[in-house]
């Protein structure tokens, strides 16, 4: 249901909600993981937040937030993933990004499809 203001302001704040959503929930996560000092190493939640965004704003914005979600992760200390991968942060990092740029992928072609 779109607003009934004419407004701009409210209409630029309507259309930004995919983005502020997304974002919420990548700082929810990382706040969590900060507070309880257990950093989230699954990646659904960093996917939702990029599917969210790549479903409603395309491919660039995703790869953008596929990008947040890296830096979230890094934040928290999600990597290195474990003892054996101490000083590989750079190379979990990538494949991170890569998993999430993935889930930008996905979605953005499977709502190509969707619409054919």
């Amino acid at each position: 249901m779109k607003p009934g203001s004419p407004d701009p302001t409210h209409q630029v704040l309507w259309n930004a909600r995919w983005l502020i959503a997304p974002a919420a929930l990548l700082a929810l996560v990382a706040v969590l993981g900060w507070m309880t000092d257990t950093p989230v190493r699954s990646l659904f939640p960093y996917g939702i937040a990029v599917g969210l965004v790549s479903w409603h704003h395309g491919m660039k914005a995703g790869f953008v937030f596929a990008g947040l979600g890296t830096l979230a992760a890094l934040a928290t200390g999600a990597f290195p993933s474990h003892e054996g991968l101490r000083g590989q942060e750079l190379g979990e990092g990538l494949y991170t990004y890569l998993k999430l740029s993935a889930v930008v992928v996905g979605v953005t072609l499977g709502k190509r499809s969707r619409y054919r």
